[in-house]
């Protein structure tokens, strides 16, 4: 999958991690992303469910066995209409 392609995929049941976030206390926290909406992600860890604004970080996204760094404005948009 090329970089410039993966915003083009449902990232749903992928791991993320925050890699950088405008919450600091987030930074490191990691998860399952269970639901993506036009401009949040739910993401799912060990112990509770989390959200999260795509486009105040910079993540690193395994899914389907490809690992990519995003920025969470390549993400953005509704997902449905990121996959036509």
């Amino acid at each position: 999958m090329r970089k410039n392609n993966f915003s083009f995929y449902d990232l749903i049941g992928g791991h993320l991690k925050i890699i950088a976030y405008s919450d600091h206390s987030l930074v490191g926290r990691e998860g399952t992303i269970i639901y993506e909406s036009e401009r949040t992600i739910v993401i799912k860890d060990k112990r509770t469910f989390f959200t999260i604004i795509k486009a105040n970080g910079i993540y690193e996204i395994d899914f389907k066995g490809q690992h990519i760094t995003i920025s969470g404005e390549a993400l953005g948009g509704k997902p449905v209409k990121r996959l036509r």
